[in-house]
């Protein structure tokens, strides 16, 4: 895959992830495209789905996980992609690194939660994540910085 063509998978991949993080973060307060409780009964040992959020500390977690998926969304976007396309090798590195942990923390929480089938929404959204920045190849011009 080219730089410019995993770039613009990754500005893609990072665009959907910031309008879902909105949503998500709104899971505490509406839930009109019913998405969020197709993830909850889906993911969660719950089955309350959004019903199950009844709680301001539920809500609030739910604005904070929210916000740090945003963030994460736009960090791939403005910064992962940019440094992609421009054969930036250590903002590639950092990105894969990025995605590991944000994989193994969140699961392993999840498993620890005694929710461990949110393990497989995480596989799927490291996949996306990671398929631009491991199959780009490296040009010759590469940033090792």
């Amino acid at each position: 895959m080219s730089p410019t063509v995993a770039a613009r998978a990754m500005r893609i991949i990072g665009a959907f992830s910031i309008i879902t993080a909105v949503l998500f973060a709104l899971a505490g307060v509406t839930d009109f495209t019913g998405m969020n409780d197709m993830f909850f009964n889906l993911a969660s040992s719950g089955s309350d789905g959004v019903a199950g959020l009844t709680t301001p500390e539920s809500k609030l977690a739910m604005a904070i996980a929210g916000g740090v998926f945003g963030g994460l969304g736009a960090m791939y976007l403005f910064i992962s992609a940019p440094g992609v396309e421009q054969g930036n090798a250590l903002i590639r590195r950092g990105s894969i690194y990025v995605f590991l942990t944000w994989f193994v923390i969140d699961s392993s929480a999840s498993v620890a939660s005694g929710n461990a089938a949110n393990v497989i929404p995480n596989l799927v959204f490291l996949i996306f994540y990671m398929a631009p920045l491991l199959l780009v190849k490296e040009t010759g011009a590469a940033v090792n910085a």
